[in-house]
């Protein structure tokens, strides 16, 4: 019993000494994908993906990717039986954090929804270009609400979408503290 919980302690031991400083390993799968994305700028550095939301038959993921000069949110949008969707160049990603700011960010480029199998299953994975102080805002506090912005060709029969001034919309309340808190670290993490 007593080689038992010394085993135990060991192992948790070494799961603790390897997890140190691995928060900021570098995504060398992240950076093929954005690589492939970008032709005009080499990516130098990516982040992990993390869980952003997850509501019915939507969910996203997001990480950050770093070139020479620019920083971006790759956002991963999945869709279960839905109509394609478009991001457009024009079509914000708008976030609220905690402390009541919302930031505006918008796609390098226009990224037409693909649909994967079962062909009901569509993907969007636009990158939103981010600022050093915007990046700074995801490090230091919480996201509350997330909208992405789209454009489609044909009526949205769903009713977990709206319109506004920008154009029309998905809507993401984010009341689990851990997705709330998802994106911070890896913010960090890009920035070093």
């Amino acid at each position: 019993m007593m080689l038992l919980k010394q085993t135990t302690v060991a192992l948790l031991m070494c799961a603790c000494i390897s997890g140190v400083g691995q928060k900021c390993k570098n995504s060398s799968k992240g950076m093929r994908k954005a690589n492939k994305h970008f032709t005009e700028e080499k990516i130098i550095k990516a982040t992990k993906p993390k869980a952003l939301f997850s509501k019915f038959s939507q969910a996203a993921s997001a990480n950050f990717v770093k070139s020479s000069e620019n920083y971006y949110l790759s956002l991963v949008l999945v869709r279960e039986m839905g109509r394609r969707i478009d991001i457009l160049k024009d079509n914000p990603l708008v976030i609220q954090f905690e402390n009541d700011q919302i930031e505006t960010f918008y796609p390098d480029r226009t990224l037409m929804g693909k649909f994967t199998l079962p062909v009901t299953t569509e993907i969007n994975k636009p990158y939103y270009k981010v600022s050093s102080a915007q990046l700074e805002l995801f490090a230091q506090h919480p996201i509350a609400h997330v909208k992405v912005y789209f454009s489609s060709d044909k009526a949205i029969g769903e009713d977990k979408f709206g319109t506004d001034d920008l154009g029309t919309f998905f809507d993401y309340g984010i009341r689990n503290e851990n997705l709330r808190s998802s994106l911070m670290e890896p913010a960090k993490c890009i920035m070093k």
